[in-house]
């Protein structure tokens, strides 16, 4: 038997889901906290099996008291996507999180099932469509080449067009030949043929250019 807290965000949705988690079979009571400092506080005295935490409340400093409980109890991240952005804040927040979940993972017929899970496994857990969306995101991070700073810098300049190697090298303090040698260093790590135009239409298609 299990006794869950949530800790919305401004998303809509989270009466409902109280009101279906509520329902569901091994739940004794859910309670709906309405600000970070009272969902501290019922960590505290109510002490919660499972905890899930709207990720909107990752957009600022966690409440340090929010912070304890998900440190004391197993908590879950509900979003409604899963952008870079949230993650790194996440990352950054250091959080030791059960599981992340998107509302999409949350319809009706599913929320029976994942509460199941969530309360009587310890494995961690994450739902198909935030699965899905953390995978596309590994994916395009692991396959994006890391850039040196002078490399990060170099790279919009190619892409000035009017600039011509004279340009760019006299910008960077550097001799029109070492920028063609390190053109020609950013076409080995891209996998394309030496030149710049390749170079500038690879960067984009990695993310490391604005398209």
């Amino acid at each position: 038997m299990a006794r869950i807290l949530l800790v919305p965000d401004d998303a809509l949705g989270w009466q409902d889901l109280a009101a279906q988690l509520a329902r569901c079979p091994g739940i004794t009571a859910v309670q709906l906290a309405g600000n970070p400092a009272t969902a501290a506080q019922l960590g505290v005295t109510w002490q919660p099996d499972l905890v899930l935490l709207g990720a909107g409340l990752l957009r600022e400093q966690l409440d340090p008291g929010l912070r304890g409980l998900v440190q004391r109890a197993p908590s879950v991240l509900l979003a409604h996507a899963l952008p870079a952005q949230l993650l790194a804040a996440l990352l950054d927040a250091g959080l030791p999180l059960r599981g992340v979940l998107t509302w999409v993972d949350l319809d009706r017929a599913a929320v029976p099932a994942v509460a199941a899970l969530l309360t009587q496994s310890p494995l961690p857990v994450a739902g198909p469509t935030a699965a899905a969306q953390l995978a596309a995101l590994w994916r395009e991070q692991v396959g994006r080449p890391r850039l040196s700073p002078v490399e990060q810098r170099l790279l919009p300049l190619l892409a000035e067009w009017d600039l011509t190697y004279a340009a760019i090298a006299a910008r960077m303090g550097v001799t029109p030949a070492t920028v063609k040698a390190r053109v020609r260093r950013l076409a080995l790590e891209l996998g394309v043929p030496a030149g710049r135009g390749p170079v500038v239409e690879a960067a984009r298609q990695r993310g490391l250019l604005p398209p």
